[in-house]
């Protein structure tokens, strides 16, 4: 290594960096299908029946899909009740914001003039 360029020693220090990434991520991919392998697969478990709702049966399939729909129905209706008391309660016309005070209005327009300024610009003198 002593009469190689440093572009010779980039490469394979690259090389080598990239050959140690490429095996750390085919051993990490190695342990995820042992692991997979080794474990057993989950059981299903049965959740508790709630009241007004039917319980949920593993067989059940059409049950199961009954008590999705009618959660969804009652979260829609709750969501629609919501918004529509939040619609009522809020006013009608209301103000993005108040008044501009002197200081405000100075700022804003220096901050435009100054943005404005950046496209109206001419090259430096050299």
């Amino acid at each position: 290594m002593e009469h190689w360029t440093t572009v010779q020693q980039a490469l394979v220090i690259s090389g080598i960096g990239i050959g140690l990434i490429f095996a750390v991520l085919i051993v990490m991919w190695g342990l995820m299908a042992a692991l997979v392998r080794v474990t057993p697969p989950r059981a299903h478990r049965e959740l508790p029946a709630q009241a007004g709702l039917p319980a949920m049966i593993a067989g059940g399939d059409d049950l199961n899909h009954a008590a999705r729909r009618g959660a969804a129905v009652i979260g829609v209706a709750v969501a629609l009740a919501l918004q529509a008391e939040r619609s009522t309660a809020a006013p009608l016309l209301e103000p993005a914001q108040g008044a501009l005070s002197p200081w405000q209005a100075t700022i804003r327009g220096n901050a435009l003039s100054r943005r404005a300024g950046a496209f109206h610009r001419t090259p430096p003198q050299r």
